[in-house]
């Protein structure tokens, strides 16, 4: 859970209008809670939410410095520490982020979505498309052997041997456990006579 300490926009009353507190969220419709100086966490309503602020601070016993939490099954909990002042509006902006498990999901579902699209692309031979989007790919997952290992496939059918073996390498390298890379880095290094132990330095 962040707790994430950014700028309260606070509108200073000047005259005998009650304050509020103004809570909006991307996404809406999020759960709002309040934390008391004892501790008590109490709901307060849903985004977007504006509530008195007097008859906050009565109803949960809030004062001084409040912590309130804005929270979406799915999303990072907002977690923010907040000056509950007299005759002042307190208005907040929470940006909740994707959990980071369901960013990762969807991350890999465009990666995989994508190397689809590599796979039609090099199927009628246009290497020059497939290759540009894999470097598109690597720019954003560094760490996916597939992508490598592809790269590898789209110079081997170009008869680009050296450049495919290098590829290969590097596919293995980020993944031992990439069978096909493997399997290719030992064909290619034998098709060039190049040694297991040199094979490690090059790229």
């Amino acid at each position: 859970m962040k707790k994430l300490i950014i700028t309260i926009f606070l509108t200073l009353g000047f005259s005998s209008f009650a304050a509020d507190l103004v809570i909006n969220s991307n996404p809406s419709e999020c759960d709002i809670f309040v934390i008391n100086a004892n501790g008590k966490k109490s709901a307060i309503g849903k985004t977007p939410y504006k509530g008195n602020l007097d008859s906050l601070k009565t109803t949960f016993g809030l004062s001084g410095t409040v912590q309130i939490l804005v929270h979406k099954p799915g999303f990072e909990t907002f977690n923010i520490l907040v000056p509950v002042i007299s005759s002042s509006d307190v208005i907040l902006n929470a940006n909740l982020e994707v959990e980071r498990s369901i960013k990762i999901t969807q991350d890999v579902d465009l990666l995989v979505t994508d190397l689809f699209d590599v796979l039609r692309m090099m199927r009628v031979k246009d290497f020059s498309s497939a290759y540009a989007k894999l470097e598109r790919l690597e720019a954003k997952f560094p760490h996916y052997s597939i992508i490598y290992e592809m790269k590898g496939s789209i110079s081997y059918m170009q008869k680009e041997f050296k450049r495919s073996l290098n590829y290969y390498r590097k596919a293995f390298g980020v993944n031992p456990k990439n069978r096909e890379a493997y399997r290719m880095k030992v064909y290619l290094e034998k098709m060039f006579k190049v040694s297991t132990t040199s094979a490690g330095g090059n790229k």
